[in-house]
């Protein structure tokens, strides 16, 4: 596989820690990096999904992997006592 100078793309993570998930992405140069990234536990984040891009007789286009989460609980900020 030929090394890239440039990104061929992303994994986007959610951001766990904040109130409002924002996500944050990741750039990759190659499918090994992506790997990497993808596999490794990344403190207070949660893939969401991976973007791959390429560029196909000279028209652009992207792969976009979708990943379904869910979390337990209320989102930071929502906190509220539970009455029992």
């Amino acid at each position: 596989m030929e090394n890239s100078a440039y990104a061929i793309g992303q994994a986007v993570f959610l951001r766990t820690d904040t109130p409002d998930f924002e996500e944050e992405t990741i750039p990759f140069k190659t499918l090994e990096e992506m790997v990497s990234i993808c596999s490794k536990a990344q403190p207070n984040l949660t893939l969401e999904k991976i973007i791959v891009y390429a560029m196909a007789d000279g028209e652009p286009s992207a792969l976009t992997l979708g990943f379904i989460s869910s979390t337990k609980g209320q989102r930071p900020g929502n906190l509220e006592a539970i009455a029992g």
